[in-house]
């Protein structure tokens, strides 16, 4: 009701009854009043006076979550959004309530204070970066719980790519995207699960949006020093939460072949010959291919070997 009520008020300059509002949206004025009340705590400034009604003033500059949520077209993802300006780690924070939600709640927040990658190793999460936790609950075995991050990087690159095709993001196996050859984003998958059945998956993406160039290592980039503009984080996360939701949709209907294909058409370590240290080994070889859950299979001496994780480099 309160984003009924709130298009209400853009969409007229001057001042609307209550009467003409409760009418429209077919609740009492009382109701109209209470939701107003709300928007006000939400940090909507509204005028009132009597025998004229109401006028939106101003809105907030940071309610994403609200905003988000009367902007998204989705069916999963984002019908519950809860945004921080600070966390310890979305991932964190979406764990913690992953049981009790629905699928397809996401956890937002600007700045983490401890960001987590593979392997547990620190994430830096500067200021102008953007991280993002999805809760899923997809009806699949444990064991191809690794093609969420499958999903994850195609969503995000098809989101990038949409925003600007000179981008030309690209995924870097086996949880990186990158744009010219930098770092863009890193993604994390991790799972809650019985023997044959799985509780959650929470995937956090950490993606460097209005990131400035001192923040970042040479090896990184942001959105911003790409496109050479301040970007909206409010109009790129609708991107990408909505490509989100229809690659993860696509999944969910028909299996992870079309997704793995559009995977491979994006990929920046396919067909490159590619040194990986994994926790124990080394491996150098051509990076052939991927398995159905995410395994790089490597041509090594004329024999194939899968390399199930791993820091890649190019030989």
């Amino acid at each position: 009701m309160k984003s009924k009520i709130l298009e209400i008020l853009e969409k007229n300059r001057n001042y609307v009854s209550g009467e003409e509002i409760s009418k429209d949206i077919g609740i009492s004025r009382a109701a109209v009043w209470k939701h107003i009340k709300k928007l006000r705590e939400l940090g909507y400034e509204i005028d009132s006076k009597t025998n004229e009604g109401y006028k939106l003033i101003k809105s907030p500059e940071k309610q994403i979550e609200f905003e988000l949520e009367r902007m998204l077209d989705t069916n999963i993802i984002g019908k519950k959004i809860l945004f921080f300006e600070e966390v310890d780690s979305t991932n964190n924070k979406a764990k913690q309530i992953a049981l009790d939600e629905k699928e397809g709640a996401v956890v937002i927040s600007e700045i983490q204070t401890s960001g987590r990658g593979r392997r547990g190793r620190e994430w830096q999460s500067p200021k102008g970066g953007i991280y993002v936790s999805f809760i899923l609950k997809p009806n699949i075995s444990p064991q191809r719980a690794p093609q969420l991050t499958l999903v994850s990087s195609l969503a995000l690159v098809e989101t990038l790519n949409a925003i600007d095709g000179n981008l030309n993001a690209k995924i870097k196996w086996p949880n990186d995207v990158l744009i010219k050859g930098k770092k863009i984003s890193g993604i994390l998958t991790e799972l809650s699960a019985d023997m044959e059945k799985i509780n959650y998956i929470v995937v956090g993406v950490g993606v460097n949006i209005n990131t400035d160039i001192n923040s970042l290592p040479e090896t990184a980039t942001s959105l911003k020093l790409e496109m050479r503009e301040e970007i909206s984080v409010k109009l790129f996360l609708k991107s990408f939460l909505e490509h989100y939701d229809s690659v993860y949709q696509e999944y969910l209907d028909g299996g992870i072949n079309q997704i793995i294909q559009r995977w491979k058409d994006n990929s920046d370590t396919l067909g490159k010959n590619v040194k990986i240290m994994g926790i124990n080994e080394t491996y150098e070889g051509l990076a052939k291919d991927i398995d159905e859950n995410g395994a790089l299979i490597l041509l090594i001496d004329n024999k194939e070997i899968k390399v199930y994780s791993g820091d890649v480099s190019l030989r």
